[in-house]
């Protein structure tokens, strides 16, 4: 999400609100017992276990990228397996502090409660802000919202009234998205065509990689989130390049002192995807990129399939090439 020249994380956004609602499904859950501030207090510590254990995952699967690149561990995770070890580790953590205090069926209902919470609003927040959500997510939701609804309320019967009302709303919610067609306007537009030299001298036009998905990345080499960003292309891009996808990056070097530092960036970095120079500003205007970096994806047929900003790890590209070839 950008906010004028700031991008916010909107994955880092999503699990903050979504311990928070973890927090409240305990609150709520603990009403009016004795143990309720404890409960809540633990509850608390149980979204900080999540959140550091979620960014310290990406030192366990990938130490030698964290080793060289610090910042990683502000800008990336470890993914999915990231998000697996940080719930086992906080559900893990409030299970066993309400064992000792409560015994083994109090602990395993708090642990859910909070665990369903979470899981309830960060699905919910997944299928409103990515376009790329599949049936798992719809899956996940669905299962996640019940269990919370039969922990929460007083009998099965009230449960299932409230599951029921909330599944009219989200039918209503949304045949109203599509019926306005949501506010994805960028999608499916054909990509501007451009022509910029790369640091050979070479021309490179956008259109010669029509019939591949290009991966159009905009960076500066000042930047320190794309820094930390470079190694999860330069991977994505060595695994994909005979799988007719193709990364385009394209240096804001109308934003650079010199041409030159970007060519000994490269080099020093052994970045091996094209890199084309915007000398003059035109190809940054022509797609709005107003924060770095900026990454856009470009189905075979020429047409814009998604945009993200900020750092893209390595396997939402995967992700995102692999959407857009079945898109196409």
């Amino acid at each position: 999400m950008q906010i004028g020249t700031f991008v916010l994380n909107i994955e880092l956004l999503i699990y903050l609100i979504s311990g928070i609602v973890g927090v409240l499904a305990v609150r709520f859950r603990e009403r009016g017992r004795p143990q309720k501030e404890m409960q809540i207090s633990e509850a608390w510590n149980a979204v900080f276990i999540w959140l550091i254990a979620w960014k310290l995952s990406l030192f366990l699967f990938d130490p030698k990228g964290v080793i060289k690149h610090p910042l990683s561990l502000v800008f990336f995770s470890g993914g999915l397996r990231g998000v697996l070890l940080a719930s086992i580790a906080a559900i893990a953590y409030l299970f066993l502090r309400n064992y000792r205090r409560a015994g083994g069926r109090e602990a395993i209902t708090v642990a859910i409660t909070w665990g369903a919470g979470m899981a309830s609003a960060a699905f919910f927040g997944f299928i409103v802000f990515d376009d790329a959500v599949g049936i798992i997510e719809y899956m996940g939701l669905a299962v996640a919202v019940t269990i919370l609804a039969f922990l929460l309320s007083p009998s099965p019967k009230i449960a299932s009234r409230w599951l029921g009302i909330a599944l009219i709303a989200m039918m209503l919610g949304y045949t109203v998205l599509n019926s306005t067609g949501g506010n994805n306007v960028r999608m499916d537009q054909a990509a501007p065509d451009f022509e910029l030299t790369d640091l050979d001298g070479n021309t490179i036009r956008l259109s010669d990689y029509r019939g591949k998905t290009v991966v159009m990345n905009f960076w500066a080499t000042w930047c320190r989130v794309c820094q930390a960003e470079m190694p999860h292309m330069e991977k994505f891009y060595r695994e994909q390049q005979n799988e007719d996808v193709v990364v385009l990056s394209i240096n804001a070097t109308s934003q650079e002192r010199s041409s030159d530092i970007v060519g000994n960036y490269v080099d020093n970095e052994g970045l091996s995807f094209p890199i084309v120079l915007d000398k003059s500003g035109d190809v940054l205007k022509k797609y709005n990129v107003t924060a770095y970096p900026t990454t856009y994806i470009v189905n075979p047929s020429g047409n814009i399939r998604e945009r993200y900003l900020g750092a893209v790890s390595y396997e939402s590209l995967k992700k995102a090439a692999k959407l857009t070839d079945q898109g196409n």
